[in-house]
């Protein structure tokens, strides 16, 4: 008799432990699906938000990872620039480039050359491999320098290293300077915006990307908004980024080389 109390009582036991468990995992399963709904791109397309009329500029940025690119077509979706990547730290090179770049200026979409900067190597070295290796003519955008937090540009609120990464993103951004005669603008998100840029380039032009508000209309620095990051167009296999230009048409002309 004993033993079999025993028993129903390991059972009733091991019974508990398994609806707790189940209880909990539903319970993770709600969070981790509630942060995931919070933290998802708002925005899919240029017209699937309320800023689709009052931003009349629109424009793509990509690299290899995007894939073939109908040009034609992006220009026929009312597409008026694009940044393409070029570079990456001091050596690696965007193996299509070349081709987006070309391809791009023959469908008459005005094109920017942007460098992805890698946190704490020499930006000189950085801004010389940049030049060497992009195309930034006359009527084209001006370059762009890309500084956001990734695989590789880890983010720590270590102060040395805070300061390790705006010391050599000064000498990327002196360099380019000095080369092309006009301050490249800088792209961020707001985290790392506050953390290296604000305060540190206050005369260059700000490409702010946030993927859930219109950034701080008060603001006078930033001109380009990123609001996607998983965008649907015609021209295109996939996701890609989609930017708002802030102002006019007429006014886009800031934005180009000399």
């Amino acid at each position: 008799m004993g033993k079999k109390k025993h028993k129903k009582y390991k059972k009733q036991t091991t019974l508990i432990v398994m609806v707790s468990l189940i209880l909990v995992s539903s319970v993770l399963l709600i969070v981790t699906d509630s942060i995931r709904k919070s933290n998802k791109e708002q925005f899919h397309s240029f017209y699937d938000n309320k800023y689709g009329h009052k931003y009349m500029v629109k424009g793509v940025d990509l690299s290899y990872h995007n894939g073939p690119i109908n040009w034609a077509k992006l220009r026929n979706e009312g597409i008026t620039f694009a940044y393409i990547k070029s570079t990456e730290g001091e050596s690696h090179i965007d193996r299509n480039y070349n081709k987006n770049y070309r391809d791009a200026k023959q469908a008459d979409i005005k094109t920017g050359t942007y460098h992805f900067y890698t946190f704490g190597l020499d930006g000189k070295r950085q801004a010389q491999h940049f030049i060497r290796n992009s195309t930034v003519g006359s009527a084209d955008l001006i370059p762009a320098i890309d500084v956001e937090h990734s695989f590789i540009n880890r983010y720590s609120n270590d102060k040395d290293y805070i300061k390790k990464v705006i010391d050599e993103l000064i000498k990327l951004e002196h360099e380019m300077y000095d080369y092309y005669g006009v301050r490249p603008i800088i792209y961020s998100n707001k985290d790392c915006y506050k953390l290296y840029i604000k305060n540190n380039f206050p005369e260059n032009l700000i490409w702010m990307s946030d993927l859930h508000n219109e950034p701080d209309t008060n603001d006078t620095n930033w001109i380009i908004w990123q609001f996607s990051h998983t965008g649907n167009i015609d021209g295109i296999n996939g996701d890609i980024d989609l930017n708002y230009y802030r102002y006019s048409f007429r006014k886009f002309n800031e934005l180009l080389m000399p």
